[in-house]
């Protein structure tokens, strides 16, 4: 009896250490387990602040460059379009009626270039601060065009939004090669600009009354239609573009915000 007793015993035991131990690996892996993940979110974490911090050094290296480049603009081709708007108004005191009237329209397309400079410079120098509503730009456009060209613009306006600068930029450069093209190819006389700002998007529709072309016959958009509808695509817009002979253009597109 006394060695069953002890054999019991010894068993009792021997699974008892063996329970011991089996609990003793679980709770090893387990903490193993844990302190992985939590060295893994660290290093996680630790590589993700690098990456910021490493982004961060390039858009302050960006904007750095950007400024010199603002500040060039201004100081240099700025100071030089000045005295040549001088000059030219100077000459055209002096000049005949008609030079003298060509020699004005050109200054004012100096001015008006110089203003977009300035705005280019501030923008780069310090993009925080400018701001400029798209139908200020779009009316400087036109004035221009009505100016030199006689040609009737028409702008109108359903709503606002203030939309992005890079978005801002777009619109206006896509107007202003709409605005070019019928000028010199469409042999209008009268251009039309219709902002609708609506729930979720504005709506740009630019028209004219010139005389067209047929889709059909050409030999695929030029040039200027093929900017202007990357520069839609850029700002993630979409495009519908129409033409008929005799019966002018339209370029409508839509731009989400």
């Amino acid at each position: 009896m006394g060695g069953q007793r002890e054999i019991i015993t010894f068993i009792i035991l021997v699974n008892l250490i063996l329970f011991v131990f089996i609990i003793g690996m679980v709770y090893f892996v387990s903490q193993f387990r844990k302190r992985k993940i939590l060295y893994e979110k660290e290093l996680a974490h630790i590589k993700m602040e690098y990456e910021k911090a490493k982004l961060q050094v390039e858009v302050d290296a960006q904007k750095e460059t950007m400024k010199k480049i603002g500040k060039e603009i201004h100081d240099s081709v700025g100071q030089k379009l000045t005295l040549a708007s001088i000059y030219l108004k100077k000459n055209g005191v002096s000049s005949g009626n008609y030079l003298g009237n060509n020699i004005s329209e050109i200054s004012e397309l100096i001015d008006e270039s110089l203003t977009e400079l300035r705005q280019l410079s501030r923008t780069l120098v310090n993009a925080e601060r400018y701001q400029t509503r798209l139908q200020d730009l779009i009316l400087l456009e036109t004035k221009r065009i009505q100016n030199m060209n006689g040609i009737r613009v028409e702008v109108e306006q359903n709503g606002e939004f203030d939309l992005d600068e890079d978005a801002k930029h777009n619109i206006h450069r896509i107007i202003q090669e709409f605005l070019q093209n019928s000028v010199k190819h469409a042999q209008c006389s009268q251009i039309k600009i219709d902002l609708n700002y609506e729930e979720n998007q504005l709506q740009v529709k630019c028209s004219d009354n010139g005389v067209g072309f047929d889709l059909q016959k050409s030999n695929g958009p030029g040039v200027g239609i093929s900017n202007m509808k990357k520069r839609v695509n850029d700002i993630k817009g979409r495009a519908e573009f129409l033409s008929r002979k005799g019966e002018g253009t339209q370029f409508t597109f839509f731009v989400p915000y």
